[in-house]
């Protein structure tokens, strides 16, 4: 069962462990959106559902998951300064409520809360590991945090089977936001130059939607007494401005950069993820970056072009 079904990263997952044969609840307000209904036999699609909801709690007791991946939350982090409140109902509130469900009525059950590297902030040495001290600079990144210590609770007070993944920047067929998103559709439209936020130094650790599906399924079926929680990244350090190379030569754009020196609030300025603690567990990054953003640039020329 997924929760946030409809959103980018659920709907991966959806996809990935449906392609696998496993039957998969899809629980979500937008769970048709991104056409999980044709990619196979299988998906049970629980649209319309926006938790709280006593469907939910339901459609739990009817299904008794073995496997609930938490992806329903707030997802952008300007939006959480402006809203802090907010950010936290649709954060904190709901993993309460997705935990104390699984608890009640899935008890058996593995959760994986997909959590995020903003629980880190800016760290001063790389790479960044799971003791890394955890400083957000945001509140997504705080809500996240909290997040994680309901995991924490439900794990040692109540016995579930509970874990936290600590996403870097993930991007895929799918994305309509972020830097991936955000400098792909500069390429595809206008005639002016590319502007792109910072130095172009800042890094970010970059890895593929299905990677990330690929480590939950590995957390899921980790042996008792496994860590509660993990970085889902590449290990890999990618500099902005090479990101940005790499998708002009994927577009066949050549019109030029141009670096605003402007650091976004809320935002590290280094990343690189130790993934050392994912990988004894058999985890690799399968998609090459340079692959995965050609992907991503062929996708998302295809959604622009069938635009009424």
């Amino acid at each position: 069962m997924v929760t946030g079904a409809g959103g980018f990263l659920g709907s991966h997952i959806c996809r990935y462990f449906g392609r696998s044969g496993h039957p998969v609840a899809a629980v979500g307000r937008l769970a048709t959106e991104r056409g999980l209904t044709a990619d196979y036999p299988g998906l049970d699609l629980l649209a319309g559902m926006t938790l709280p909801d006593p469907a939910f709690v339901r459609a739990v007791t009817n299904w008794k998951p073995d496997l609930l991946v938490h992806a329903a939350a707030s997802a952008r982090v300007a939006a959480s300064a402006a809203e802090p409140y907010t950010d936290f109902q649709e954060s904190v509130d709901l993993c309460a409520y997705a935990l104390d469900t699984v608890r009640k009525h899935a008890p058996n059950a593995a959760f994986v809360l997909l959590s995020s590297a903003a629980v880190y902030g800016n760290p001063s040495d790389l790479p960044i590991h799971e003791g890394t001290r955890l400083a957000p600079l945001s509140p997504y990144g705080y809500h996240k945090w909290l997040c994680e210590l309901l995991v924490d609770e439900y794990r040692s007070l109540f016995g579930v089977r509970a874990s936290s993944l600590r996403i870097f920047s993930a991007y895929g067929e799918g994305l309509r936001r972020q830097v991936v998103h955000d400098l792909c559709t500069q390429m595809l439209e206008g005639t002016e130059p590319i502007r792109v936020f910072g130095t172009g130094r800042e890094t970010r650790d970059f890895v593929h939607a299905n990677d990330v599906a690929r480590a939950i399924e590995y957390v899921a079926n980790a042996p008792a007494g496994s860590p509660p929680c993990y970085n889902v990244a590449s290990g890999r350090e990618l500099r902005i401005d090479e990101l940005a190379r790499t998708l002009a030569s994927a577009v066949g754009c050549q019109r030029p950069l141009v670096f605003t020196d402007e650091q976004l609030p809320g935002y590290p300025t280094h990343w690189r993820a130790d993934i050392a603690r994912l990988a004894a567990l058999g985890y690799r990054a399968e998609v090459r970056l340079e692959a995965g953003l050609a992907d991503y640039a062929r996708w998302l020329k295809t959604v622009r072009s069938t635009r009424p």
